[in-house]
């Protein structure tokens, strides 16, 4: 059984609708792959949580909200939050989504994974500094989408270089900084209707922001110009969302 075939029976798999024979074909898939057993255990665990709440009404806010957006036609972007009373039971499975429509799953630790991974290697860089907008251009017509180098306009920052990388599936421009002396890795990559489900959310300025943690690394993760951009290094989380708030 492929990826593919696996998340169109998680659903009714997690529910236990399946016939044994499917049921059996699933779990030994779950068994050798860990992205989709990540994925079938977010949502076991999500619906467990949310079944224990019982049942409850959405926010006036949000309705108006959804409607709102429903009546505009503008489906280019949409960020559900976690409402009390569903933000501390739902916390760990919040889900931010964009653009809406059908789209690939990621969990957010196997981002993090990635992201940490390439981050933590120190692969030479394909183009020098000190300039990240000059690095920015260097990105013409080697990825499929636009590169906005962020200046880091902050005290002890300096940009290092560029590579070309990816995050999971996603091409991806990698631009290092160097901020307090740590290096700081800004992975830019189109998220193509990529849902992104678990983390730690938080609000940065009027950004809204995934957050995780691996080995030592943190990383933060926010949509920007309709771009994502993964933020990681060994420098204390609140520092990280400083160099958010800058951007």
């Amino acid at each position: 059984m492929s990826c593919n075939e696996a998340k169109k029976f998680l659903d009714a798999y997690v529910d236990g609708e399946l016939e044994a024979e499917a049921m059996l074909r699933v779990e030994n898939h779950l068994s050798r792959c860990e992205t989709c057993g990540a994925v079938a255990a977010v949502k076991s665990r999500l619906k467990r949580e949310l079944a224990a709440l019982g049942r409850c009404q959405a926010p006036a806010h949000l309705r108006v909200r959804v409607e709102k957006i429903a009546r505009s036609g503008d489906r280019n972007r949409i960020i559900i939050r976690a409402a009390a009373p569903l933000a501390a039971a739902a916390a760990f499975a919040f889900f931010l989504i964009w653009p809406v429509g059908p789209g690939v799953e990621e969990p957010m630790a196997a981002v993090v994974d990635d992201v940490v991974q390439r981050h933590a290697r120190e692969l030479p860089m394909e183009v020098q500094g000190p300039d990240p907008q000059s690095a920015a251009s260097w990105f013409r017509g080697k990825v499929d989408f636009p590169v906005r180098a962020p200046s880091l306009g902050l005290r002890n920052a300096s940009f290092n270089g560029a590579r070309l990388s990816n995050v999971r599936s996603h091409q991806a421009a990698h631009m290092l900084y160097n901020v307090d002396g740590h290096r700081v890795s800004v992975m830019i990559f189109n998220p193509e209707r990529t849902i992104f489900s678990g983390g730690e959310h938080v609000e940065v300025g009027q950004r809204d922001v995934l957050v995780g943690q691996r080995n030592g690394y943190n990383v933060a993760i926010f949509l920007e110009g309709g771009m994502a951009y993964a933020v990681s290094s060994d420098l204390p989380k609140r520092r990280l969302l400083e160099l958010v708030r800058a951007f």
